[in-house]
């Protein structure tokens, strides 16, 4: 006892700050609830936060397989919807005819820094791919396939300068040739369009399915901004590319019953 009495002696302010701080908490417990709240709210983050995080260990672990699944319901919900999106004015359907399918895949490689850019994609003619096809990301124009391997594909975007696109100002618009002029990614080009076109910013860009690659009514951009000079018969538009090739992963290509019957024919024609 009188070593006890003589160690409390020697650290009476340890001892004293302990009291104070005892008796503090006790009144604070006492007259305000909110701090009890705010309290039993941080022990239950606390005590719930290594559930969380074995959750999204487990959700992270599955996620590749997760966004597979997303994105082959995506392809075939879009190509269902093709066959029924594009009305006449009699109310009958511009491409009931048509038979469209897709094939989903992942962009493995590619490039946006240069003139003529290339994606690679990893599927190729054992998933029935074929050059000309087109590609779309996230359901808009993106690309076709110049050159195939059996498990393999290599993409010309609209990001080279090589490449040109038939496309239409919204439905009933006037068509013109789309091109890249080999600076920003985000925007491309279209010419040949008649003065007398009335042109706002914001109007969409769609295909206007002539090359065959894609139907028609396939998103590509939205009027950024009009260049026309007293000069010109033909007013030219800078486009934004709905296209997003900087994120660009998963896409899908595109193909047609018939379409190499039809581009037989047009080769044999131009000889």
């Amino acid at each position: 006892m009188r070593t006890l009495i003589q160690l409390i002696i020697r650290n009476h302010r340890l001892v004293l700050f302990v009291l104070l701080e005892i008796i503090a908490l006790s009144w604070l417990a006492s007259t305000h609830a909110h701090p009890r709240g705010s309290l039993a709210k941080i022990g239950m983050e606390i005590s719930t936060s290594w559930t969380g995080a074995v959750g999204r260990l487990i959700d992270y672990k599955n996620l590749k397989e997760n966004n597979s699944s997303l994105l082959i319901d995506n392809a075939r919900l879009r190509t269902e919807n093709m066959s029924y999106r594009n009305l006449s004015t009699s109310g009958r359907l511009f491409n009931s005819g048509d038979s469209w399918t897709s094939t989903p895949a992942e962009i493995i490689r590619y490039s946006t820094s240069f003139k003529n850019n290339v994606l690679v994609a990893n599927q190729g003619s054992l998933a029935g791919l074929q050059p000309g096809m087109g590609m779309l990301e996230n359901g808009v124009l993106a690309g076709f396939i110049t050159e195939v391997s059996a498990n393999h594909s290599l993409v010309l975007p609209v990001i080279h300068l090589s490449t040109t696109w038939s496309v239409r100002l919204g439905y009933g618009g006037a068509i013109g040739i789309l091109t890249w002029s080999g600076e920003s990614i985000e925007y491309a080009t279209l010419t040949d369009i008649p003065l007398s076109e009335h042109i706002l910013p914001g109007d969409s860009v769609i295909t206007s399915g002539f090359q065959g690659t894609f139907p028609s009514g396939i998103l590509v951009g939205k009027v950024e901004e009009l260049i026309v000079t007293k000069a010109d018969e033909f007013q030219s538009v800078t486009i934004k590319l709905s296209a997003d090739y900087k994120r660009i992963h998963y896409v899908e290509f595109l193909s047609k019953a018939g379409t190499l019957e039809i581009d037989s024919l047009l080769s044999t024609s131009s000889r």
